[in-house]
């Protein structure tokens, strides 16, 4: 089979645990960089990446690679795409620009030039034109400029991937999917899970970290309930190779939740949080496997869960204005009581974007891991709740 040279996309922080996945996944070849992976092999891996990739943001299939100084070389380099072999006349395309030079600083002017030609290239061959679809294009192309030189790649994915299909509209988002499924795996869930422990999230939200967590001990591709990927509409997709994929997905899923050893159990204080976790967990058939509950973190014991060991993994409020943090510290040092007194020998993570509060909850963290939450830098602490690091005053 032919191989493809392919880079993915993940948030600043998570390039390692990509790189090993796509590793894991079947890549030839894996180089890091940036908030991002090259990799190589068979087209069929592009479509398995954008199924089962826990991290990656999006799958891009380079066709350009030249450097650029101004918006003519920027258009002349696009034009030497072939884009029949990637869009039909009548379809619909969208470009995505990202980057900026001493001449072109605007995106907007970029992404414009690189639709002109796409669209001359086929009215001067054809007399007709593509359309342009900022919603759901038939075809979506990513252009990043860095140090003088343009890459256009083939956004296979579509959608950002960490979209996975389970968030109800309107509920609020403060983690997304992909960094969820990262402080998973650094706080040691798959290796916890397969030894039948329990996870637990005292401040659950919507449920972003409990469904990610059953997906990963069930062995469920995160992509499985998307309704459409990008690779779908190029016009050289393999329906065949993506529906032998899909299907050994979907005969692992059912078999994983038959094995499945671990128990799930979200608690939060705000019952609109709880009602839409349940509704998110349902729209994936997760309601049996997950027990959600309204219960404040000061009032959360291990008897709610029945497990003698687990990983107990939290996203609490990070504070971003002076008000909010005076609220902070309270909370912050009733969540490590609560783990103390009632979680003993389990262990814990946390994401947070204020580490001035978190060295001062009373637990010392073994591990600690930069990412980025969107734009807000963060870390990943990783604990162990036993009383050789807890931390007590002198």
């Amino acid at each position: 089979m032919k191989e493809i040279s392919f880079f993915a996309t993940c948030p600043k922080g998570l390039e390692y645990l990509l790189e090993d996945e796509l590793s894991a996944l079947g890549a030839n070849t894996t180089k890091q960089t940036v908030a991002g992976v090259t990799f190589k092999g068979p087209i069929e891996l592009g479509y398995k990446v954008c199924l089962w990739s826990r991290f990656a943001n999006r799958i891009l299939l380079p066709v350009a690679h030249y450097p650029v100084n101004n918006a003519d070389e920027l258009y002349k380099g696009a034009s030497k795409v072939l884009w029949a072999e990637h869009l039909a006349v009548n379809g619909t395309f969208r470009v995505d620009f990202s980057g900026a030079s001493e001449e072109l600083t605007n995106s907007h002017f970029a992404a414009q030039k690189i639709k002109d030609a796409v669209v001359d290239q086929f009215r001067n061959k054809t007399g007709q034109r593509p359309s342009i679809e900022k919603r759901d294009p038939d075809l979506r192309i990513n252009a990043v400029m860095r140090r003088g030189y343009v890459t256009i790649g083939i956004d296979l994915s579509g959608q950002s991937l960490h979209k996975r299909g389970y968030r109800v509209e309107g509920a609020a988002a403060p983690l997304k999917e992909n960094l969820a499924a990262a402080i998973l795996v650094r706080a040691k869930w798959p290796e916890i899970a397969k030894a039948g422990g329990s996870l637990v999230d005292p401040m659950c939200g919507t449920g972003t970290l409990l469904i990610e967590g059953l997906m990963i001990a069930a062995d469920i591709a995160p992509g499985l309930w998307r309704k459409n990927f990008g690779f779908q509409r190029w016009k050289q997709y393999d329906s065949k190779a993506w529906q032998k994929l899909y299907q050994e997905a979907e005969t692992r899923a059912k078999e994983g939740k038959q094995k499945l050893l671990s128990t799930f159990h979200g608690f939060d204080i705000d019952e609109t949080a709880i009602a839409q976790a349940r509704a998110c967990a349902a729209r994936v058939s997760f309601s049996n496997f997950i027990n959600f509950q309204t219960v404040a973190i000061k009032a959360l014991t291990a008897r709610e869960v029945k497990k003698k060991f687990g990983l107990c993994v939290v996203n609490p409020p990070y504070g971003e204005r002076l008000e909010e943090q005076e609220n902070l510290l309270p909370l912050y040092r009733i969540l490590a009581h609560t783990l103390k007194e009632n979680f003993l020998n389990w262990e814990a993570g946390m994401i947070t974007g204020n580490m001035e509060i978190a060295k001062k909850m009373g637990l010392r963290a073994y591990k600690k891991y930069a990412v980025f939450n969107g734009t807000i830098p963060c870390e990943i602490l990783l604990f162990h709740i036993k009383p050789e690091w807890f931390v007590t005053k002198r």
